[in-house]
């Protein structure tokens, strides 16, 4: 098992009520939430997506005294945070982080910029590991790149956040790129999340809309796939060429076939694209990260590594655990699915590249590190997919409801 500094860049943090994103709201606004009679009717969380029939989250990372998975400290710290030789751990939000799907654009930007004083002020004050992303508002492209520029001034404000399509565009058309300039301004690398697309508004498959969650979470990659492609074609990075991002939660053995075609027709097409100077597969290299979790499982773990090792993806591949999420992949499972000399490049040094941290500095040894670096949620099996159907007849929990003990049980039997 790999032993050695951590960075882990995507951790959903969460809060318990509507109350603890209302105060950050500006007056005008919170007035708008709460004076709406018994009804209520003004929701905070987007949600237009595909329910999972056994829950997001894993059962073991309920509070024990009660919340949502994500929104408590003390049980995020005891069984993520302390559980190996963590440096940094990146937050990326959860329900909230849907933003851009709210069809007010002015609530949106509000919302987004409570969120981020919410994020600094109850999360970043408890441990000096824990990183933000910075969540906009993309409705409204102006008023997102100056929320960037406002957080330019916190360095522990270190991304820029992507989720919902509220154009139904990719994220390569100039609409967005005053985002992206703030984004190249500031030094903050862009991320975008799997199923970048909205979930259900707009789909973010190709070919139509999908029916259930099961199908919607094979196709996940699909919103980034059309996003990186939009990137490079846009020629986003030849117009800011300083411009950094990041695809997180959407796998990465789709990504050698993707640059192969990529590449293949822009020899025959690239009249169409005169502003691209390289091959795309070259402005992959140099501009693109991508996060592990999830990593695909095929019969043999060599016909993953073999994909990977095709486009030198050790190089490009940044770890992430995806805490809270019921596919969370750990460090000890994934020590045993990657090559060894890969681990401390996709454990610590692809991020510090990223996010252009000082590696020496962050590898210095520090005090008060875990005795037992083995996570606090390792079991018998080292993968982290495990939604268990509930016994018959049994109801489904609600939201902020724990869910019936489950046992664990892995996708692909510890291999």
């Amino acid at each position: 098992m790999y032993s050695g500094p951590v960075i882990d860049c995507d951790i959903h943090h969460a809060r318990n009520t509507d109350a603890e994103l209302i105060q950050y709201l500006s007056k005008g606004w919170r007035e708008y939430v709460t004076d709406r009679g018994p009804a209520r009717n003004v929701p905070l969380t987007v949600q237009d997506g595909f329910p999972n029939p056994h829950g997001f989250m894993r059962a073991d990372t309920y509070p024990k005294h009660g919340g949502e998975p994500g929104s408590d400290y003390p049980t995020m710290r005891d069984q993520l945070l302390a559980a190996s030789d963590l440096r940094r751990a990146i937050l990326t939000f959860g329900d909230d982080s849907h933003v851009a799907g709210h069809h007010n654009p002015y609530f949106a930007a509000e919302l987004a910029r409570a969120m981020n004083d919410w994020s600094v002020e109850r999360w970043l004050t408890q441990d000096p590991r824990l990183f933000s992303s910075i969540m906009v508002g993309s409705q409204l492209p102006d008023t997102a790149a100056a929320e960037v520029r406002r957080h330019a001034v916190n360095p522990r404000m270190v991304q820029v956040m992507l989720v919902d399509n509220p154009f139904n565009r990719g994220f390569g058309h100039p609409v967005f790129h005053p985002i992206y300039a703030a984004a190249e301004e500031t030094g903050r690398p862009v991320a975008i999340h799997g199923g970048a697309g909205g979930w259900a508004n707009p789909p973010s498959t190709g070919g139509g809309s999908v029916s259930t969650y099961f199908e919607t979470h094979v196709l996940w990659p699909q919103a980034l796939q059309t996003h990186l492609v939009s990137f490079i074609a846009h020629g986003v990075f030849e117009k800011y060429p300083g411009l950094r991002v990041v695809l997180i939660e959407g796998g990465s053995a789709w990504i050698p076939s993707l640059l192969w075609r990529f590449d293949t027709e822009y020899k025959g097409l690239r009249r169409e694209v005169p502003w691209l100077k390289r091959l795309p597969s070259e402005y992959f290299a140099q501009h693109v990260w991508v996060t592990t979790q999830p990593l695909e499982i095929a019969p043999e773990k060599e016909n993953v590594i073999d994909l990977l090792r095709s486009m030198h993806l050790e190089d490009r591949l940044v770890y992430s655990s995806d805490y809270p999420h019921w596919d969370a992949d750990e460090i000890e499972y994934l020590s045993t699915r990657l090559p060894a000399d890969w681990h401390r490049r996709i454990f610590f040094e692809n991020a510090c590249r990223l996010y252009e941290w000082n590696e020496k500095e962050l590898e210095r040894p520090k005090s008060g590190r875990p005795r037992d670096r083995r996570s606090a949620l390792a079991g018998s099996v080292l993968r982290g997919p495990q939604p268990v159907p509930a016994p018959e007849g049994a109801a489904l929990p609600r939201r902020g409801q724990r869910p019936p003990a489950r046992s664990r049980a892995g996708l692909d039997g510890g291999r």
